[in-house]
This record gives structure tokens, sequence and C-alpha cells, in this order.
């Protein structure tokens, strides 16, 4: 195969170590090197490699066996959130929208098959919290951040991505069959917005709308809460407010170089 310009210019050991600090998530915030080789698909000396060289470029820290990220990996994420301005003009408009609507706001993108949470209301207001904060994963398949995000790609787009992620069961209200997952998604793309009903927590429903323009990367805001004695209304007031806020992130131009 011809080596393009292009692959002269990547640094494969540079790749492979941030592959290693990709490997560390809520479940599983400490591994051996054993573990993170298997997890990042690397053979054990590579992944020692890259695992020692983080340790001593302070992003992960050894504790015997158990190797673990350190706060300095914020360093790397505050660098993104201040060029981007989300203190001024992200985080403002997520809480002011969240104390009306008395739920979370949560703004996200799609990351390799998963959803990445890029920022979260901050007001103590809502009646429920998964406790996810900016740069958590959580499932595509079933919440409705999810799939408004795939709803946010071509259908031949959506298809090879859900074709890519895992899909369990998390209550028995879950839908396990993509196609079906599918046609929810396309329900979502033809009216702008999705509702998801105890598929990711029974109980909960989850409301998502699309923040980014057309083709541009699909970025979404969501909202979740108990089912109460009236869904219908509660929808339409959820909605209208993500909506809102959504609009406001628009016209702010917020998102548009994400």
């Amino acid at each position: 195969m011809a080596v393009t310009d292009q692959d002269r210019n990547i640094s494969s050991s540079f790749a492979k170590g941030l592959a290693v600090l990709a490997v560390f998530d809520a479940q599983t915030p400490s591994m051996t090197l054993a573990e993170i080789a298997r997890r990042s698909g690397q053979d054990r000396a590579t992944a020692r490699r890259g695992a020692l060289t983080l340790v001593q470029a302070g992003y992960l820290r050894q504790d015997g066996r158990m190797l673990s990220l350190t706060p300095r990996v914020l360093a790397l994420a505050g660098g993104f959130l201040q060029a981007n301005q989300f203190g001024r003009r992200v985080q403002p408009v997520l809480n002011r929208h969240a104390r009306q609507m008395e739920v979370e706001v949560t703004l996200a993108m799609l990351d390799q098959g998963r959803v990445l949470v890029l920022a979260q209301s901050t007001v103590d207001h809502g009646h429920i919290t998964y406790g996810f904060t900016a740069g958590s994963h959580i499932p595509l398949a079933h919440t409705s951040l999810g799939r408004m995000l795939l709803a946010g790609l071509s259908a031949e787009e959506a298809t090879a991505t859900l074709a890519t992620t895992d899909i369990p069961g998390h209550t028995s209200q879950s839908l396990t069959c993509a196609d079906a997952i599918l046609q929810r998604v396309e329900t979502a793309r033809e009216k702008g917005y999705c509702v998801t009903d105890s598929e990711f927590e029974a109980g909960i429903i989850g409301y998502a709308v699309p923040v980014s323009r057309p083709d541009r990367t699909p970025i979404v805001v969501g909202s979740s809460a108990p089912r109460g004695q009236n869904p219908e209304a509660e929808t339409e007031r959820l909605l209208r407010g993500l909506q809102l806020c959504a609009a406001e992130l628009r016209q702010a131009e917020a998102v548009d170089h994400l």
C-alpha cells in the first residue's frame, strides 16, 4: 500500500499514547498494564512504553501495579473549553434554561459510537441527576441524545455507526433490534426532536433536539425527567424549553466551529 504524505506526518507512538489515555472511564478508573494493553488493542510492550511515558509526563499515576489518570488531564479539556468560550457562550445558556425548565440540560456530540457530553448545566434544580460531567460518555442506542445525534447523520451513516455500537438491554423497555432503533432515529429526523421512555433508566423519559445547523457536525441538547401524571404536557413543555435553548446557542454561534 502506498504511503501518503499525510501518513508520513503521523506519529504512531503519539497516537498509541492517546489510545492509552482513552481507555480510562468511570467503570475502570484504574487498571494494570495488561488491562490497558487489552483495552487499547496494543501489545504489552507498546502499552507499557506509552503508559510509563504518560506517568513521566504527569498524566498518569502509578500505585503498585495499578495506573490511573491524574487531574492534569483536565488541562487538555480546559484548553478546548476556553478556546471555544464555553464559559461565556455555552454554560450560562444551559444554566439559565435549566433553571427555567427545572431539569438538567446537557450538550452533546458523537464520539466513536458513543455520546460525548460537551457541557452540562451546573445549577442545583433538577428532579434527577446521573452525575455526568463534561467528557463523560453515555450510551448511544437507548438515549434521546444518542438517537438525535444519529438523526443528524444521513441514513447510511446512522446505519453504519449503529452497526459498530453495542446495543445492550438497559431495561425491559430497551429496544435491542438495530432496525427498530433506526426507525426511531428516522422518526426523530423527520420530527426534529427525540423522546425515549424508560430505555436507559426505568421510569425516566429522555428528550433531545438538534443544535447544529444542517450539514454541520451533529450537536444536540437534551434533558431527562421522571414520568409524571401528565406526560404529554410535560413532554411539550420540556421540548419547547430545549428548542429555545438550542435556538439561543445557534444565534450565538456557540457551537458552529466544533
